[in-house]
């Protein structure tokens, strides 16, 4: 199927996909004349790049994934997994710097009230 096609079933831009062919995260698309064609693998690929980018992964994060992939001519499962685990530390680590600065925000909410407020 041609790009249009791919774009509107996966969400995906014509520009996203083909900048993701660019950066190698897309591979082996074949072609008819001077058009791509796309096939069912390249849409579950696109699908999954999109859900990774929404989820907070970069496409830079991806890129050792396809390498791996392609060396050991299956998914790197393990390698997905590390990298889907960082990225849950990191988002704990960011949700316990939040509550830091709400309890600091809380705290001098309540100075502020205290020094600023009509005295009684």
């Amino acid at each position: 199927m041609y790009i249009g096609k791919v774009a509107k079933l996966t969400g995906a831009s014509r520009k996203a996909i083909l900048h993701y062919e660019d950066i190698g995260l897309l591979r082996h698309v074949n072609r008819s004349g001077s058009y791509r064609v796309y096939d069912q693998n390249h849409i579950v690929v696109i699908s999954l790049i999109k859900r990774a980018q929404i989820l907070g992964i970069k496409l830079a994060e991806l890129t050792p994934l396809v390498v791996a992939k392609e060396a050991q001519q299956s998914f790197p499962l393990e390698l997905a997994n590390t990298l889907i685990a960082s990225k849950i530390e990191q988002i704990r680590t960011e949700i316990q710097q939040a509550k830091t600065k709400e309890l600091g925000l809380k705290a001098l909410q309540k100075e502020l009230q205290e020094v600023f407020s009509p005295s009684k």
